[in-house]
């Protein structure tokens, strides 16, 4: 058995696969005498089930013979529970499938910011803290823990060469593109008006089978005062739905600050802004602020990674139980 590799393409609106992410490898393997679907998976070491057998013959559509036999001397691609998404970079990149109580919901997660705008800025022990860094490594965390849990999921703002970066100083740089690898630009009115059609688009393409679709929008803001507070994570929404929606994860973030910092407290609130992110997007929208970009102790929390990994894992099981509530 061996990895074949899927290549690298540009897509304009989306990528026929459950994962909707580019660079995508699977296994293959070639059957023996005799052997049928089951059989080779179960060999491959995938759990022969209907979903896992459904899958196979969507992959090899083109290599079966009537009554779905295997070909002798072919190679079939195995749906695997594990796979690779470039995007991540080399660390994280495989990413192994551990349930699929995210399958049939739909994500599009935005890193705020990107290309040749940086967003707020802040300076901590000497080094600068770039918001659409901090918010473009929690955005990938996520997006891999949701694809973890079966979702499928859809990044709109990318870099092409930065990954999920376990470093403390992510340094700026404004390579990032959009979703089909179209150039983000200067203006923001136009910035935002491309992010509401592209996520648009895919939401016309997902809505007769989605379970569910939402956009999670990531910054983490400067809020301009004398003396700069500190803040919790906080929701910003537009909708009914999108403040339901907030409501969940906050519950959600409540809780674990409860487990693992009972003596801290949790500030977080949800607010309702007219932003264009939330309000010309199709699918239920929400924006979450990450904390503040200026304050020393927000500083010295969203440069750890391990706490970007925190705050991703929080906010994916808001959105499990999100995803319970709509499914129930």
């Amino acid at each position: 058995m061996k990895v074949l590799k899927i290549g690298l393409f540009l897509i304009a609106l989306w990528i026929a696969q459950p994962s909707q992410l580019l660079g995508q490898e699977y296994l293959t393997a070639t059957p023996g005498t005799g052997e049928g679907i089951w059989s080779l998976l179960r060999r491959s070491g995938v759990k022969p089930t209907p979903s896992s057998v459904a899958k196979f013959k969507t992959l090899n559509a083109n290599n079966l013979i009537q009554n779905d036999e295997l070909k002798k001397g072919v190679e079939y691609l195995i749906p695997s529970s594990s796979k690779r998404y470039p995007i991540f970079g080399p660390a994280y990149e495989e990413v192994t499938l551990v349930s699929d109580q995210l399958e049939g919901h739909v994500y599009y997660i935005v890193g705020g910011h990107g290309g040749p705008d940086p967003g707020t800025l802040g300076r901590y022990r000497g080094k600068q803290i770039v918001e659409d860094e901090i918010a473009y490594d929690t955005a990938l965390r996520l997006a891999r823990e949701l694809l973890a849990d079966g979702a499928t999921v859809h990044i709109i703002v990318r870099d092409p060469n930065d990954g999920i970066r376990d470093s403390e100083h992510l340094p700026a740089d404004k390579d990032e593109v959009y979703f089909g690898g179209k150039k983000i630009v200067l203006n923001q009115a136009n910035r935002l008006r491309t992010r509401a059609r592209i996520i648009n688009e895919l939401y016309d393409s997902h809505r007769a089978t989605a379970k569910s679709q939402q956009v999670i929008a990531l910054h983490v803001d400067s809020y301009g005062y004398r003396v700069e507070p500190q803040v919790d994570v906080h929701f910003i929404v537009a909708s009914q739905s999108g403040r339901e929606l907030g409501e969940t994860i906050r519950s959600t973030v409540k809780a674990q600050y409860a487990i693992h910092q009972p003596n801290r407290g949790y500030h977080g609130d949800i607010k309702s802004r007219d932003l264009m992110i939330l309000r010309e997007t199709k699918p239920t929208a929400i924006l979450i602020e990450l904390g503040n970009i200026r304050h020393s102790g927000d500083q010295h929390r969203l440069i750890k990674p391990q706490n970007r990994q925190t705050l991703a894992e929080w906010i994916k099981e808001g959105l499990v139980a999100r995803a319970t509530m709509l499914s129930a």
